[in-house]
């Protein structure tokens, strides 16, 4: 294995080189275009990102490409302020999914597909594999609180994923390889230009892996590695019929297999979604009326350990849960130029309803079943939203949102033991305001500061869901209300020649928090030693920096990377005073990341990527340590005549370290030395 890696190592840094060996004698001179990508997530409008008035990133196409990972999680792990579980979302059950920004925590960010939600509506958690990342366009990625303009989830921020759309004429591409762990990936695409007016795209995805052990041998023999098995399937056309008339409409497919972590214990999932976006230029403004509908099946494999046998050394199927939802939604938005003062006004109203149930086959040990634990509930948002961008003078622009939300439960059901049955049905209402104010003191530095408020409802699963083994249960709450949010931040950008440069420092207060809470005996159903449920409680306070730079430091060569440093406390919780005063699980308190790619235009191109997460803990109660890690990745292609060869390396160093001690299974690895290769063609 070491001579593999030592391999891998001088294979990528030949690649870096040989294009420097050639330059000597090749004197013509390279002039890379470098325009500003355009954004549409931070203000619901096409923007540069030099024309945000907040932190904004965007993760173009070249760097998803160049970056070693089978799913998009693998790549924004080092985007500066994103908070995701240190497992690849292929490791873990869908549900452990979680996605935070600035050290939030637990599911509190929106993430979408071309602008409609790809949280799951019953989760929330995001399933990264739906979104292959040969169709990705860009990524596109706004910090802090984002609910005055998208509602539910932007507690955080927001990540819009920009899919690729057919250009002037039809291409047609290939791509497929294989590597460690019986890891194997083929996608294909096609971009049919039919005429000006009408352009059709279709893109299919295979892949998946044998995987690798996460939990050492020791702990038993029924632990085998995770596998996962993931097909994608994805059409969209696109209509151009005048140039005051543009729209589109897409269908994605998704099915994945998942064994994790022992035989019995899998999970299988199928998504289905649809949607559609016209929008009419109506002289001074354009309308935009954007339609999606979505369709899950999640069915999970539950297990447990049999009577009079050690933990690890047996198991058999406990319970089977069976998890439906769909979700359907719509928005209309008018946005114009007023004037040179009020160069934008929006307004819009948007809707999403969702149901879902939870049925759990809970079995005995001879496989005979003992009961049925359903969780059922539907739920509906409803929010009128607005926004003015205001320039008193040309250096100073004023960013003002609100949003209106109405939130309902209906349609409730606990049919778990000791549940109550049906739920009464629930309402909630939410103003939700963000000024953002942006000025450019020089035409290099531009300062910014806003402030804001955002909320957050529990979601089917907290509300409804329930998960037990022999003795144990954890308990949704059918009585949870709404997160609540209040944040400021202040930074500024800076832009001297060949380096830019980024600094925000934020603080937040998280109230009304969702968390859970240890039963006493005489709380727990009959039959159960301990259990939880889910509460509100308390609050936590956030703050910290975010830094990040680029440097390009000649044509092609180019070097990014960021800092961030967060303290994300607990500093109120009635129902658990041990937690006060303590870190929230999962948030590292410092990490950082570095990126050191080239491209030539003769078709080489190599990337090195650097990535440390500091110390963390596994539980609010602080006494499960995650300690600090750091991995290198590195990869490297050249492109031939319209074909490309490449290969990704994942943890170059093979180095080991713990990336899940939470308590409810022995201590997981995260993921070793990997190695994949491959070959792209394009037509």
């Amino acid at each position: 294995m070491l001579s593999i890696r030592k391999a891998a190592a001088v294979a990528c840094l030949g690649v870096v080189l040989s294009p420097e060996l050639a330059r000597a004698q090749d004197p013509t001179p390279t002039a890379p275009m470098d325009l500003p990508p355009v954004v549409v997530s931070a203000t619901r409008s096409e923007r540069t990102v030099a024309d945000q008035p907040m932190s904004v990133t965007v993760v173009e196409k070249e760097q998803i490409e160049e970056t070693p990972g089978n799913a998009l999680d693998d790549v924004l792990r080092t985007t500066v302020g994103i908070n995701l579980p240190f497992l690849a979302s292929y490791q873990i059950h869908p549900g452990g999914n979680s996605f935070s920004m600035r050290g939030l925590g637990g599911i509190r960010a929106l993430v979408m597909l071309d602008g409609v939600p790809l949280n799951d509506p019953f989760f929330g958690y995001v399933q990264w594999s739906r979104v292959p990342m040969e169709n990705i366009e860009r990524v596109e990625v706004v910090r802090g609180a984002s609910a005055s303009l998208w509602g539910n989830y932007a507690m955080g921020g927001v990540v819009n994923i920009i899919t690729r759309k057919p250009g002037d004429k039809s291409t047609y591409t290939a791509s497929g390889g294989g590597g460690s762990y019986g890891t194997y990936r083929g996608n294909g695409s096609a971009d049919i230009v039919m005429s000006d007016e009408v352009k059709v795209r279709a893109n299919f995805n295979a892949w998946g892996t044998a995987g690798f052990n996460q939990i050492q041998p020791a702990y038993g023999p029924i632990f085998v590695p995770t596998s996962f098995n993931a097909l994608t399937g994805q059409f969209a056309a696109y209509f151009d019929p005048d140039p005051t008339l543009s729209a589109n409409f897409r269908v994605n497919v998704f099915s994945e297999n998942q064994v994790l972590r022992t035989s019995l214990l899998s999970n299988n999932q199928q998504v289905y979604d649809l949607a559609g976006n016209v929008t009419k230029k109506l002289g001074w403004a354009d309308l935009t009326v954007t339609a999606f509908h979505e369709q899950s099946r999640l069915v999970s494999n539950t297990t447990a350990t049999p009577a009079g046998t050690a933990f690890g050394q047996g198991e058999y199927t406990q319970g089977i849960l069976t998890t439906p939802v769909w979700s359907t939604g719509a928005s209309a938005q008018l946005s114009g130029r007023v004037n040179d003062v009020v160069r934008q006004a929006s307004i819009g109203v948007d809707f999403q309803q969702i149901a879902g149930s939870d049925t759990a086959n809970i079995l005995n040990q001879a496989g005979s079943q003992i009961r049925t634990d359903i969780g059922a509930g539907s739920q509906r948002f409803l929010g009128i939203f607005g926004q003015l961008d205001i320039y008193p003078v040309d250096s100073v622009e004023v960013l003002l949102s609100a949003r209106f939300q109405n939130y309902q439960n209906f349609d409730g059901f606990d049919g778990l033991p000791s549940g109550q049955g049906v739920v009464p049905n629930s309402s909630q209402n939410s103003f939700d305001p963000r000024l953002s104010v942006m000025w450019k003191a020089t035409p290099n530095v531009a300062l910014r500061a806003a402030a804001y408020s955002a909320f957050r409802a529990p979601n089917l699963d907290n509300l409804y869901r329930a998960f037990s083994t022999t003795s144990l249960i954890f308990l949704p709450n059918s009585q949870l209300t709404p997160e609540r949010l209040k944040g400021a931040e202040a930074g500024f950008d800076a832009k001297f020649g060949k380096v830019s440069g980024q600094f925000t420092a934020f603080y937040q207060e998280l109230t009304n928090l969702i968390t859970f809470r240890t039963l006493p005996a005489a709380q727990l159903p009959p039959g159960f030693f301990f259990g939880t449920q889910n509460i509100n409680a308390g609050k936590a306070v956030v703050q910290g920096i975010e830094l990040q730079a680029a440097w390009q430091i000649m044509d092609g060569l180019k070097l990014d990377a960021n800092y961030t440093t967060v303290s994300s406390i607990i500093v109120d919780n009635q129902y658990d005073p041990a937690s006060i005063g303590k870190e929230q699980a999962g948030i590292p308190t410092q990490q950082a990341a570095a990126t050191l790619s080239y491209a030539d235009p003769r078709g080489w191109r190599a990337a090195a990527r650097f990535r440390w997460i500091g110390q963390s803990w596994g539980d609010n109660a602080n006494t499960m340590p995650l300690d600090s890690f750091t991995v290198f990745d590195v990869s490297a292609g050249y492109r031939f005549k319209g074909v490309e060869a490449f290969v990704d390396v994942q943890n170059l160093f093979n180095a080991y370290y713990i990336a899940d001690n939470s308590g409810f299974a022995p201590p997981q690895q995260g993921t070793p030395f990997s190695i994949f290769a491959g070959l792209k063609a394009r037509f």
